[in-house]
C-alpha cells in the first residue's frame, strides 16, 4: 500500500527535554497507511539555520504535509512556527494533534484532539484522497475533530512504538510506553478521556515484551514512562508487566501514575510493583482533608493515607533500595481551607521530604470544544464555585500564575474560570502554591519529582540519583547546558549528518531527479502494521 506522500513531524516538549511518544506514533500509523514520514524532534531547540537546511534536505514536491505533536507546544509558539514554515514551503496542508485544548487559530487545516489513531484515516481521506468530510466542527480556521468523543480509539489492544534509525535515540534517553488506555475511577476534578472505564484494554505480552526488547537492542533503553492514567487499576497488568520484566536481559525502570488509595487497600500491589520495577510513582493524592477527599470521590481517611506513604517508602526501599513518591496536592477543593492547605504542607514538610509534591491551584476549564472536561468544568456551579468577573483580580492573580502562558496539567487554557467560594478563591490558592514554590524548602530540600528522576538517573549512581533535589533539576532540565548537550545537540549533528549528501547534492546544483532517488526511503514493516490496516477507513484508499 505504499504511495509518494511524505509527511513531515514536528515534536517538541517544551515542558522537560524528554522524548515524547505521540509524534512517533502518528508517524508509525502513517508508514503502515504506506507514507513516508520524518520525524523532527525537539524542533523549537534547533538553531534556525540548521533547522532550515535539514528541511531543505528532506522537504520535496512529494512533501504534502506537516503535522504538529500538540500536547507538549505552547499555542503562541505553534503559531508563530507554522507561519514561518509556511512562507518557506507552500501548499502544503497543516495539521495538529494531542490532549492539549484548541483555542486560537493558528493555521492548521485539521485539528485532532484527543486519541486520534481512529480519526486519522478519515481526515487524510478528505485531505487527499476526495473522500468526505470527517464529523467535527469549522473552527479557528480548520476542521476540529474530538477523536474521543467522535473516533474513539481506547481499546486498541496494541499501543506500541517502532523507532526508526534516523530518530537517533540515544541509551540515556527515558521513552514512553502504553499499556492500557481509560481508567476505571471518575474523580471530578479530572480532565482525562475515558474516565469510569470498566473493560481490560491492556496490550498484548508479546507486543510489550517485543518493544521493550527492540528499544534495548538497537538503542540501549532501559527508563521508561508508563503512559497509562492509571497504571494500577487492575492487578493483572501488574502481573503482565512483571513477568515481562522477569524474562528480560537487562533491568528497566518504570515511571508511572498510581492509585495511593487502591495500593493502600490493596498492599500485596506492592509485591507486584517492586517485581515490575515500578518504582517511581505519581500519587495524585490532591488533599488529606476528609470532606475534601469525599467531595472528589476519594473517601479513604487521610491519616490512612499518610501510612500508606510510610509504607510503600519501606517496602520499596527494601526490597531494591529505589523509591522515588511524588504527590500531587490541589489548593481549592470543595470545603478545604487556605489553613488546611498549610497543615498538609507542614506535615509533608516533616515526613516526606526525602521524597517530592507538587500543589497545583484548582482549575477549572470553560473550553466548550470538546467534552473531556472534569466534573468540575461541567457542574462547577452545583459544587459551590462562582465566577470571578473584576478584572483588576483577574489581572491580579495573573502576575503568580498565568494560566493563559504558564500551562496547566501541560494544556495552555484561555479559557478557564476564576472562581470564588466560601472556603477560598483561586487567588488566594494561587498565592498559597506561589509561595511554596518559591520556599527554600522546595528548592533546596525537596527531592527530584518522579517523572524527571529518571532524566538523571543514567548520570549517577542510584544513591546520589535520589539524593537530588528541585532545585538540580531547574538547573540541569529543560533549557539548561546539560540537557542540550546530552540529547538535543547529538540529536541535532546526527539528524543534519543523516542528510548531508543531500545537502552537498542541493549546494552543487544537482537536479529534482537526483535528488528524489537520494531522498528516497525504504519501506519496513513494521510491528504494529495489522492494527493500521484495521483502523483505515473502508472507503479509504
Amino acid at each position: 500500500m505504499y504511495n509518494t506522500k511524505h509527511c513531515v513531524v514536528f515534536n517538541a516538549n517544551q515542558e522537560i527535554k524528554r522524548r515524547t511518544s505521540g509524534a512517533y506514533r502518528f508517524a508509525n500509523q502513517l508508514e503502515g497507511l504506506g507514507w513516508h514520514v520524518t520525524v523532527v524532534d525537539w524542533v523549537d531547540d534547533w538553531p534556525e539555520h540548521d533547522l532550515v537546511e535539514y528541511l531543505d534536505a528532506i522537504v520535496s514536491d512529494e512533501t504534502v504535509m506537516f503535522a504538529w505533536s500538540y500536547t507538549w507546544m505552547k499555542p503562541w509558539w505553534a503559531g508563530y512556527a507554522i507561519k514561518q514554515i509556511k512562507e518557506r514551503y507552500p501548499g502544503r496542508k497543516h495539521i495538529a494533534g494531542g490532549q492539549q485544548y484548541f483555542q486560537h487559530d493558528i493555521g492548521l487545516d485539521a485539528m485532532l484532539y484527543g486519541y486520534a489513531e481512529v480519526a486519522v484515516p478519515h481526515v487524510l481521506n478528505w485531505l487527499f484522497d476526495g473522500g468526505p468530510k470527517p464529523k467535527g466542527k469549522d473552527i479557528l480556521g480548520g476542521l476540529f475533530v474530538d477523536c474521543n468523543t467522535d473516533y474513539t480509539a481506547m481499546n486498541l489492544g496494541d499501543y506500541g512504538i517502532e523507532y526508526r534509525d534516523d530518530d537517533y535515540l540515544m541509551d540515556h534517553e527515558l521513552l514512553t510506553v502504553e499499556l492500557s488506555r481509560g481508567c476505571k475511577f471518575q474523580c471530578k476534578y479530572c480532565n482525562y478521556a475515558f474516565l469510569g472505564i470498566k473493560e481490560d484494554t491492556s496490550t498484548e505480552v508479546a507486543l510489550l515484551r517485543a518493544e521493550l526488547i527492540d528499544n534495548y537492542e538497537r538503542f540501549g533503553t532501559t527508563n521508561y514512562i508508563i503512559a497509562d492514567d492509571t497504571f494500577n487499576d487492575r492487578e493483572s497488568k501488574l502481573e503482565m508487566l512483571g513477568d515481562v520484566v522477569q524474562s528480560l536481559p537487562f533491568e528497566p525502570n518504570f515511571a508511572c501514575f498510581i492509585r495511593l488509595d487502591l495500593t493502600v487497600a490493596k498492599p500485596k500491589q506492592l509485591k507486584l510493583l517492586s517485581r515490575a520495577r515500578v518504582w517511581n510513582h505519581f500519587y495524585g493524592v490532591e488533599t488529606f482533608d476528609n470532606k475534601a477527599g469525599k467531595a472528589v470521590s476519594k473517601g479513604m481517611p487521610s491519616e490512612r493515607i499518610k501510612q500508606g506513604l510510610m509504607d510503600i517508602r519501606k517496602h520499596f526501599m527494601t526490597e531494591l533500595g529505589l523509591y522515588r513518591g511524588s504527590l500531587g496536592m490541589i489548593a481549592g477543593l470543595p470545603y478545604e481551607t487556605p489553613e488546611s492547605w498549610q497543615e498538609s504542607e507542614d506535615w509533608l514538610q516533616a515526613n516526606w521530604s526525602d521524597q517530592n509534591w507538587q500543589w497545583w491551584p484548582l482549575e477549572i476549564s470553560l473550553d466548550t470544544n470538546t467534552a473531556t472536561t472534569s466534573i468540575f468544568s461541567r457542574e462547577w456551579k452545583k459544587h459551590g464555585y462562582r465566577q470571578i468577573t473584576d478584572e483588576a483580580r483577574i489581572n491580579e492573580i495573573n502576575k503568580k500564575y498565568d494560566r493563559t502562558h504558564g500551562g496547566v496539567q501541560h494544556k495552555f487554557d484561555d479559557n478557564s474560570l476564576f472562581w470564588d467560594a466560601d472556603w477560598a478563591d483561586i487567588g488566594q490558592a494561587t498565592d498559597f502554591v506561589y509561595e511554596v514554590n518559591h520556599a527554600y524548602h522546595h528548592n533546596n530540600i525537596k527531592k527530584l519529582p518522579s517523572f524527571h528522576m529518571l532524566n538523571h538517573f543514567p548520570f549517577h549512581t542510584p544513591q546520589e540519583a535520589l539524593e537530588l533535589t528541585v532545585r538540580y533539576d531547574d538547573d540541569n532540565n529543560a533549557g539548561s547546558e546539560h540537557q542540550h548537550a546530552t540529547i538535543i545537540q547529538p540529536y541535532i549533528k546526527s539528524k543534519l549528518k543523516g542528510v548531508s549528501r543531500i545537502t552537498d547534492l542541493l549546494k552543487s546544483g544537482a537536479g529534482p531527479m537526483l535528488l528524489g532517488q537520494v531522498r528516497t526511503s525504504t519501506q519496513r514493516e513494521l510491528r504494529n502494521d495489522k492494527l493500521w490496516h484495521k483502523l483505515n477507513c473502508p472507503s479509504c484508499s
